[in-house]
């Protein structure tokens, strides 16, 4: 939070400043602010100039008009913003989304990215990342043919990850499913932390193919507890694409280098599961070069009173941050809520 104190009519022009570039993504002069404020003209170009020398402002060139700089942007969101609330037809439209969903997570994710994005045409982002304390309910093993399977880890509270494997070498159906059997006899009730110790110890004592298995469980119960760049889903990249910050070519090539590593994104959200509630990240704040040109509005979403992931959007610095955030709270309830029902 910036700690430069303004005026009550610095504040105001500041707030005007901001919402007119947010709009037009052009220079704001003082004949574009006047008919808003009851100050003359020669007075509002006189604060302008003042907040420039602030550092609140810049201009292009000299006979442009101002547009906000991250400082600028600080204050607004940390002292003047106010977060919108969705109105009714927005919240339906939300609650109508989660209701058509599907159960297994990592499509939740995806549907919840696509919504923030739908509904702020920046990028919306979504992950989930499960407890290590989690409790396995079931395993679920589906054979498509003697080489392909689909893994199912259902965990406590209706919770599901899954992963499609190829096997190396071909196993009998009545092996799946007594594989299946021992996996359930075995592990059901007990933490992902423990069923992976206890796993580990297995695959590394039998080798026979049809353990393989075996490794995909473990596989998946490794991924289910790391967080790392795939399971962030990242959805609207074309939205940021339309962003006029974005037309040129250098631009657009850290857009595309964002969404192919995403590792500063996961930096980001990994402290979510020590810092609770919003946050709001902007332009040069970032200690990643390559978010600098960006702001990230993310908050982290609770199951059974744990933290198990986070949501956002990213956009361009010159972002509606009342209309966003006001989507991202919201959004963060209705996944909770979610989440909750299918743990009933």
């Amino acid at each position: 939070m910036s700690n430069q104190p303004l005026q009550e009519r610095e504040e105001s022009i500041l707030s005007s400043v901001i919402h007119h570039y947010v709009a037009t993504a052009k220079p704001v002069g003082s004949q574009a602010i006047s008919g808003r404020i009851d100050l003359s003209s020669a007075t509002i170009r006189n604060v302008l100039m003042d907040l420039e020398k602030k550092g609140f402002l810049t201009h292009p060139h000299t006979s442009a008009g101002r547009i906000p700089l991250d400082q600028g942007y600080r204050f607004y969101v940390d002292r003047l913003m106010k977060a919108k609330t969705l109105n009714l037809k927005e919240k339906q439209q939300v609650e109508r989304e989660y209701v058509t969903a599907k159960d297994e997570i990592e499509v939740l994710m995806r549907h919840t990215a696509k919504i923030l994005s739908a509904m702020t045409r920046l990028a919306g982002l979504a992950v989930f990342h499960v407890p290590q304390e989690i409790s396995l309910d079931h395993f679920k093993v589906i054979a498509v043919d003697s080489h392909r399977i689909l893994v199912v880890l259902a965990l406590e509270e209706g919770l599901v990850k899954e992963e499609w494997v190829r096997l190396e070498a071909p196993v009998e159906l009545k092996e799946i499913t007594r594989i299946t059997q021992l996996l359930n006899s075995r592990f059901a009730g007990r933490t992902l932390a423990q069923i992976r110790e206890s796993l580990l110890k297995e695959v590394e004592s039998v080798k026979r193919a049809k353990l393989s298995i075996l490794e995909t469980a473990l596989k998946l119960i490794e991924k289910a507890l790391q967080f790392n760049s795939e399971e962030v889903h990242l959805e609207g990249v074309s939205a940021l694409a339309e962003q006029p910050e974005f037309h040129n070519v250098q631009m657009m090539e850290q857009v595309v280098r964002l969404v192919e590593q995403k590792q500063p994104l996961v930096q980001i959200l990994g402290r979510q599961w020590s810092k609770p509630g919003l946050s709001v990240d902007i332009g040069h704040e970032f200690p990643q070069a390559a978010l600098r040109a960006f702001s990230f509005v993310h908050v982290p979403y609770y199951y059974q009173g744990k933290v198990v992931g986070a949501l956002g959007v990213l956009g361009p610095t010159r972002m509606a941050y009342d209309r966003v955030t006001g989507v991202v709270r919201h959004m963060a309830q209705c996944l909770q809520a979610t989440l909750a029902q299918r743990g009933e």
